[in-house]
């Protein structure tokens, strides 16, 4: 029962939003991570991740604002562990977070734009996206969306909102294929590598949108390794992340890497899911102050 009850808060904590899953305004849940351990979700207002001064409807006429999946967001660790939140500490310019767990790029633009609308005179002196190479998994799924499978998925989370029954079947089925399944991995194919995947459209479509905003003066991504599922160490040889990482600097998309300062760190990810652990948000926080002050 424990895991249904997770199972049903987590869906509560997302709002659907233009056939998007985005994060819910005014709430705040407690979860349970693998390993036992809590960590605590809270949104404000807008629907956004709360960072120190983003708690409510407080507004700044200068932010930084954080766009991505759920490493933007800090899945698996609580509101004051995640990077948004932790750069909102050394910085004299206040931090949002409008990351969102397991959306794609096309979904990272659309909360993007919502926010824009939510904060209008706000200027984005810095807009960062912590890169999940996920995404290439997501937009897929996104790409590939009809009027029936949206109308479809609508159903199944609102049913997951509210039944325990069926809840519990998908619990089963998912445990039935937990074998078969590598968390936070992606197959590799040759569109990746040669640059035809549906991802680098989306991202063009993205940045050009980013390069059309007069409000937005900074823009960088942010490309970590992804944990090797054997070594439970940082995957650097990635062929799936070094495309990426090629491709942005060939589209002379501003990017910065964090590849060394994850092969030095003793424990960057959370081993049981392959997600960025404490220590691995604290990296990220470490490389923008950095970044920030060279500016």
């Amino acid at each position: 029962m424990a895991r249904i009850h997770q199972l049903k808060q987590y869906r509560k904590l997302h709002c659907f939003y233009k056939n998007y899953l985005f994060l819910c305004p005014d709430k705040k849940f407690t979860f349970f991570r693998e390993d036992h351990k809590q960590w605590i979700v809270t949104t404000n207002a807008y629907g956004e991740r709360i960072t120190k001064r983003a708690s409510g409807k407080n507004q700044y006429n200068q932010e930084i604002w954080f766009i991505g999946d759920s490493i933007s967001f800090g899945y698996l660790v609580s509101d004051e562990n995640t990077t948004p939140y932790l750069l909102d500490l050394y910085q004299d310019i206040p931090v949002r977070n409008l990351g969102v767990d397991s959306i794609g790029t096309l979904g990272i633009l659309n909360r993007l734009q919502k926010a824009l609308k939510d904060h209008p005179d706000t200027k984005i002196q810095y807009l960062f996206w912590i890169y999940n190479t996920s995404d290439f998994t997501d937009d897929i799924i996104e790409n590939n969306q009809n009027h029936i499978r949206k109308s479809l998925f609508f159903l199944h989370y609102n049913l997951g909102k509210i039944s325990n029954i069926y809840n519990t079947i998908f619990l089963l089925k998912k445990e039935l294929s937990r074998n078969n399944t590598i968390p936070e991995t992606i197959s590799i194919n040759s569109d990746i590598q040669n640059f035809n995947h549906i991802t680098y459209k989306n991202i063009i479509k993205l940045y050009k949108y980013i390069l059309s905003e007069k409000r937005i003066k900074n823009f960088l991504i942010i490309v970590y390794p992804g944990m090797n599922i054997k070594t439970k160490k940082p995957d650097i040889d990635s062929t799936v992340t070094l495309s990426l990482y090629q491709f942005l600097k060939q589209q002379n998309i501003p990017v910065l890497n964090v590849f060394s300062e994850f092969t030095h760190s003793q424990n960057p990810y959370f081993t049981f899911d392959g997600h960025p652990s404490e220590e691995g948000y604290n990296i990220f926080t470490k490389v923008l102050i950095a970044h920030l002050k060279h500016l």
